[in-house]
């Protein structure tokens, strides 16, 4: 029977230095994960470490910036090198844009948007699936609601998040027949940081999207990554190619 014990596995996080990403890293470690974690915050990703070796678990934690595809490579190589392979790569790191309708935003937007959350996540997959050739494995890509629907006053976080759906479909496509599952994660009104910005600069309130919302309240930070832990498990084998909304039931109107 299969079990969401991941104590073969070895596990890629970007993004752990805090939030989601960090909350990730914790719950695979729990599962007895090794761990293969990285930020572009150098502090954070030392301080997320050091508190999961003392648990026990085996860490590479590096500080570097995804959208360098260098930096990637290089990251990847170091993994393989210490772990001998790649299982599974969760591709988490990501940047908001400012809220405003698109007319006022800056194409400065756009093009960092496309850096970080479409060009990282292209780097990571692109070293991940070379990695995972040839004994098979799992790349989960955090997307979003807004990567599925439209997402006003997000114009590029959601174009970019739309991009991160179609490289998702394309690889599972491609890959599939090495044994290389590729899904992708579309959280939405989650109670995080990254949720905290949105309502700091925007005109919605939480208790708005809590109303909206047919569940009536927000998702945790928990629930996603629970999410994140069953889509990158054995019991989910034959998952490939799909966007997951994680959402309390906003797609269904």
């Amino acid at each position: 029977m299969h079990t969401l014990d991941y104590s073969e596995k070895v596990v890629m996080i970007t993004g752990a230095g805090a939030g989601m990403g960090k909350l990730a890293a914790e719950n695979f470690a729990e599962a007895g994960a090794k761990l293969a974690i990285c930020d572009i915050n150098q502090d954070n990703i030392e301080t997320v470490a050091a508190v999961l070796r003392e648990k026990g678990c085996d860490v590479l934690a590096r500080a570097f910036d995804v959208s360098d595809e260098g930096q990637v490579k290089n990251f990847l190589e170091e993994c393989v090198s210490r772990f001998g392979r790649i299982d599974v790569g969760i591709n988490n790191a990501g940047i908001l844009q400012p809220v405003a309708h698109l007319h006022k935003l800056e194409l400065e937007a756009l093009d960092k948007q496309y850096q970080v959350n479409i060009k990282g996540a292209f780097a990571c997959m692109k070293h991940q699936l070379a990695n995972m050739l040839k004994k098979g494995g799992v790349i989960l890509n955090l997307s979003s609601l807004a990567g599925i629907n439209g997402a006003p006053n997000l114009a590029a976080y959601s174009s970019a998040k739309h991009a991160v759906v179609g490289m998702t479909r394309t690889a599972a496509v491609e890959y599939g027949r090495y044994n290389i599952r590729v899904n992708a994660l579309c959280p939405s009104f989650v109670d995080s940081p990254m949720l905290n910005d949105v309502v700091d600069q925007g005109p919605v309130s939480k208790e708005r999207m809590v109303e909206f919302n047919p569940m009536k309240r927000l998702a945790t930070m928990q629930e996603i990554v629970n999410a994140m832990l069953w889509m990158c498990s054995d019991f989910n084998s034959y998952m490939n190619g799909q966007a997951i909304a994680i959402d309390g039931g906003l797609t269904a109107f």
